[in-house]
């Protein structure tokens, strides 16, 4: 009875600690199946939190988030954006938007108290981040 109660007070703890908006937007365009997909992986984690907004067409967002206080702000407008987040450790924060065209972004986080703030514009911008350690600061605008 122990396990099981454990078992659903983790699950319950992992449900409540994920706040996800996801907005899609699918214009009617003929011949065409327009489509937005985001998505949440929380593990063992406790009090993070994510927003995921999409409008646009054949955009990809993944979020995984492991520790506690951890928040994720993550935006795409556009056709074929690809967005992936992964975040691990405690109160870290991660802001991106991307906006056009064929946009792609990895971004891991590592540690405690890093923030990152990434935007990119126009059409075919590529980024790889990789943050470690302790209160790191970075901001980046990429546009083309």
């Amino acid at each position: 009875i122990i396990n099981k109660r454990c078992s659903a007070l983790t699950f319950l703890k992992q449900l409540l600690a994920a706040t996800v908006v996801m907005l899609v937007s699918l214009p009617g365009v003929a011949g065409d199946i327009p489509v937005a997909l985001a998505g949440l992986l929380e593990r063992q984690s406790l009090a993070n939190h994510a927003e995921i907004a999409q409008l646009g067409s054949y955009n990809l967002t993944s979020l995984a988030q492991a520790g506690e206080q951890n928040y994720a702000y993550l935006t795409q407008f556009g056709l074929e954006n690809t967005l992936t987040v992964e975040q691990q450790g405690f109160n870290n924060s991660v802001t991106a938007e991307q906006s056009g065209r064929s946009n792609s972004a990895t971004i891991l986080q590592v540690g405690q108290s890093n923030v990152i703030q990434l935007q990119q514009l126009g059409d075919g911008n590529s980024i790889t981040i990789q943050q470690t350690g302790a209160a790191a600061e970075m901001s980046i605008t990429q546009f083309k």
